[in-house]
């Protein structure tokens, strides 16, 4: 045998080898990517019925916002309403204060009167 013939079988003992490396390399690697893939199928799994969940909160409480937005419109437009007769009140009795000169007197005349009862009752006690 020459150096050639030996070289030569090295060279196939060790391509050999390399080619069983390849091969239990490949398949831890296949099994590696199986276990990720049955990571994610699971985690697809379980997040589904939580996408699902979220989706259903979300519809009611856009329901509830819609709600409550309308209920908003409703109070907004009774303190509108409330507001013009307040106004429509309070300016009816600047229009009659004004109209309405004798109220004065009428005043005057209450308050005459109170001081003369009070004067009256502090006489007879005497």
């Amino acid at each position: 045998m020459n150096v050639i013939d030996i070289l030569l079988v090295v060279l196939i003992v060790s391509a050999s080898a390399l080619c069983l490396f390849l091969i239990f390399y490949l398949k831890k690697l296949v099994d590696h990517v199986e276990a990720v893939r049955k990571d994610v199928r699971e985690l697809v799994e379980k997040t589904t019925p939580v996408l699902e969940n979220l989706d259903n909160v979300t519809r009611k409480a856009n329901r509830m916002v819609s709600e409550v937005e309308n209920y908003w419109n409703e109070i907004d437009s009774s303190i509108k309403k409330v507001r013009e007769r307040i106004y429509g009140l309070t300016s009816l009795k600047r229009f009659t204060d004004a109209e309405n000169p004798v109220s004065e007197l009428i005043k005057d005349v209450k308050a005459f009167t109170k001081g003369f009862i009070a004067f009256w009752q502090a006489i007879k006690h005497r």
